[in-house]
């Protein structure tokens, strides 16, 4: 009973349109005074829900990004892909889609990552003939490959809230993440033959390329220090996130592209964006403590169990219920709600610890371009200057693609699990 209770008061102050964070402390409230608890344990847990080093990565990674977004290293590393990709059909699509899986791979962020390559590429994308609408859905679900591609700030929660290694999830999240770039390239090079795209008529000579790839030596540096440096084993992601952001701001500063007003800014966006995002975090460790002391995830598992034969029925239906959820919630809350009643049946039915983990998450990131919630529906609208709906009717073949890759995933765990397993031996 005191379970409905709790849920109900969590669905209500939701409907009513109270932020997530405060309906997550109303729910746990209406346990707490229900069962004269204490309050000074709602204080106690909000302090530990930040009480998690991992923790800090998030908003490092999120001033990473925005550090590049503010200075010339996302306009080299679009000039680098450029020239590279300029001559094959549909390039401007592939260059946009590239750009935005290797800024992915350096600030793990979906809105900067449409924020910073979408405000270089819209125009290149309409100078060659692909329309405001389709640009746009392009940039919005080539964004959603920052939370896919490592690092992500949707791996840290997860893997701080449910005790598994961050850095295990950031490799298994590698394979899935190329192989969503790849089908959304795919899908551009589709829309780019339908519609008569044509790539546009420059040749790039050997100097040009070289010049180009020296330019972007700065910015290819940062994903081999991140991503080298955690899979290596010489950093932690928290400390690879010390790292980007250091470099980025030695770069900024010897440029003369970081400026007071610039820095600032750079601040602002970042402690924004972070508060919000630790704030839930805080929230969801006091509904954490109501679920374990109430044994409600035993019991929603059980009663899962007894309905659902074996672990391909439970698959489904946990895709079913992220995508829908997706829609609906913003990611870190549903992961930090969800994840706690739905992956224990999962493990009950033998899956893999890692694989439903990373599942989990990039499940949840195709709600980042997934109607009517999504946040880089909203990014992309800001960013490239187009209505909502034209956004959304943009979106949609990179979404649909987006949600069979991760079914593919889902079912074929050895997508997510293989690199992990080469790399740790086990």
């Amino acid at each position: 009973m005191i379970g409905v209770l709790v849920f109900e008061s969590l669905l209500i102050a939701m409907l009513v349109g109270l932020p997530v964070a405060f309906s997550i402390i109303v729910a746990s409230l209406t346990y707490i005074i229900s069962n004269d608890v204490p309050l000074v344990i709602l204080a106690q847990q909000l302090v530990a829900g930040a009480n998690s080093f991992v923790l800090l990565a998030i908003p490092l990674f999120t001033c990473t990004g925005y550090l590049m977004e503010q200075t010339s290293l996302s306009r080299r590393l679009v000039d680098f892909v450029e020239c590279l990709l300029g001559n094959v059909t549909g390039s401007m699509g592939m260059v946009t889609i590239v750009s935005c899986a290797i800024f992915a791979a350096l600030t793990g962020s979906g809105p900067a990552t449409v924020a910073a390559i979408g405000a270089i590429m819209m125009p290149s994308l309409t100078r060659s003939g692909y329309s405001k609408q389709t640009s746009a859905g392009m940039i919005a679900s080539g964004g959603a490959l920052g939370p896919i591609i490592p690092p992500s700030a949707n791996m840290v929660v997860y893997g701080a809230a449910m005790g598994l290694s961050v850095s295990k999830m950031f490799i298994g999240g590698v394979v899935p993440g190329l192989f969503i770039a790849a089908m959304l390239c795919l899908v551009n090079l589709v829309i780019a033959k339908k519609c008569g795209y044509k790539s546009p008529d420059v040749r790039y000579s050997k100097r040009e390329r070289l010049n180009r790839i020296y330019k972007a030596l700065p910015t290819l540096v940062l994903p081999v220090m991140i991503l080298g440096g955690i899979y290596g084993g010489i950093v932690t992601p928290s400390e690879a996130a010390v790292l980007s952001v250091v470099y980025a701001s030695i770069y900024g500063l010897a440029t003369r592209e970081l400026t007071p007003k610039t820095i600032w800014t750079v601040l602002n966006k970042t402690i924004l964006t972070s508060a919000t995002v630790i704030f839930i975090i805080c929230a969801a460790k006091v509904f954490g403590w109501v679920l374990s002391t109430t044994r409600l995830p035993a019991v929603i598992g059980g009663a899962i169990m007894s309905v659902i034969p074996n672990k391909w029925v439970y698959t489904a239906v946990l895709m079913i219920i992220l995508f829908v959820v997706g829609c609906l919630m913003d990611t870190i809350p549903s992961i930090l709600i969800l994840a706690p009643i739905l992956v224990p049946v999962g493990i009950e039915f033998g899956m893999d610890e890692l694989h439903l983990g990373v599942l989990f998450c990039i499940t949840l990131t195709v709600g980042f371009v997934t109607p009517p919630f999504g946040i880089n529906l909203f990014t992309a609208v800001s960013t490239t200057g187009e209505s909502y709906d034209s956004v959304v009717k943009g979106v949609l073949p990179f979404m649909v693609v987006m949600m069979v890759c991760v079914s593919v995933c889902a079912f074929v765990p050895g997508l997510i699990t293989w690199l992990p397993s080469l790399m740790y031996g086990s």
